[in-house]
């Protein structure tokens, strides 16, 4: 990716929204690239952050290990995303580990950096409030989710957030372009591979989705928003906990 895509990929970010093409460009030419193969690790949890990183290509995913040893995929991040954003801004520990699903590329400041920019730029730090307020209600969202919802509207719910970054659809059917496992999707829903694994069979059965090794493909997206907005009437919550 050349300097100009950099700069024209910044200026569509939330966390840049308000700055002049001047101020990005200079942005831009003080970050470091980094090259990030499939399953390595940008920063893993309890890490203390030296850079803020912005994901330019590819696709990250954000993961969080319980002292039990459960696992819990916080989210899939996209071009355009500030990966460990709360841990850079608020100078804490790592509390997940972000690692590349297929090859990508960041782009990194160093912290010291960011409180310079901060400085200059009020709206950068808007902006970054403003990030880090979306991640924390997102979160709760989450947590709410986990306690009160039955399982299998969480599994629809994981697979409708995933859509937003899926290719353009084919007719009414849209394939999530990116590795995705079945243990993913599962530690996505808070649940097990194997209720993961029921359930989706059951969903082949209906013509909802479509799975395979690491792929997934929403053959019928509004039966799942019916899923998972509790107004489907065929499946019961009982039988998939």
């Amino acid at each position: 990716m050349s300097r100009r895509n950099d700069v024209d990929l910044l200026g569509r970010t939330q966390l840049f929204a308000g700055l002049g093409t001047e101020v990005i460009e200079a942005i831009a030419a003080a970050a470091t690239p980094l090259q990030i193969r499939a399953s390595q690790a940008l920063f893993r949890q309890g890490g203390e952050p030296a850079n803020l990183h912005l994901l330019a290509q590819g696709r990250l995913k954000v993961a969080h290990t319980a002292g039990n040893g459960t696992a819990l995929t916080i989210r899939f991040m996209e071009p355009g995303e500030v990966p460990g954003c709360v841990a850079a801004f608020r100078r804490i520990s790592y509390p997940a580990t972000a690692t590349a699903v297929v090859d990508s590329r960041v782009l990194s400041w160093p912290i010291a950096r960011w409180a310079e920019l901060m400085e200059q730029h009020p709206s950068v730090t808007a902006n970054a409030l403003e990030m880090v307020g979306g991640r924390t209600e997102e979160m709760l969202l989450r947590l709410r989710e986990f306690t009160t919802e039955p399982v299998e509207r969480r599994i629809a719910r994981a697979l409708l957030r995933l859509l937003s970054q899926a290719g353009p659809p084919v007719g009414d059917t849209v394939e999530l372009g990116f590795p995705l496992s079945r243990q993913d999707i599962a530690e996505m829903a808070g649940t097990t591979l194997h209720t993961v694994s029921r359930t989706l069979s059951e969903w082949e059965r209906r013509g909802l989705v479509s799975s395979g090794r690491q792929r997934v493909v929403i053959l019928n997206p509004k039966g799942l928003e019916k899923i998972g907005a509790g107004r489907d009437a065929s499946q019961s919550s009982e039988n998939l906990r």
